[in-house]
């Protein structure tokens, strides 16, 4: 988790996430999101919308830490939403993930 977290802090120092519900929102329309990640504890209305979006412009989801942990490796007090508009650093966090998990 922590190796993704800093990662995460990374792309957000390069400039290639877009933070929060609506910045997300409008990068997926846009076609420039190809990975979010979400808060564990993010409100069950937030969750659906953005599960909707991403299905319907099939951009991948992933549920990561809670939102102060989220918050914390980007900078912030608390975050709920981030787009990674890089895909070369949403290929590099999703393989990240998805091996987190299998171990």
């Amino acid at each position: 988790m922590k190796n993704i977290l800093n990662l995460l802090g990374l792309a957000r120092r390069a400039g290639k996430v877009a933070l929060g519900y609506t910045a997300t929102t409008l990068a997926i329309k846009k076609g420039l999101v190809p990975l979010v990640l979400m808060a564990t504890d993010t409100a069950p209305h937030t969750r659906e919308k953005m599960e909707r979006l991403c299905r319907k412009y099939c951009v991948d989801l992933y549920y990561l830490a809670d939102q102060g942990e989220l918050g914390r490796a980007l900078g912030k007090n608390a975050q709920n939403v981030v787009g990674v508009t890089s895909k070369e650093m949403a290929s590099a966090l999703k393989k990240q993930i998805l091996s987190a998990r299998t171990e």
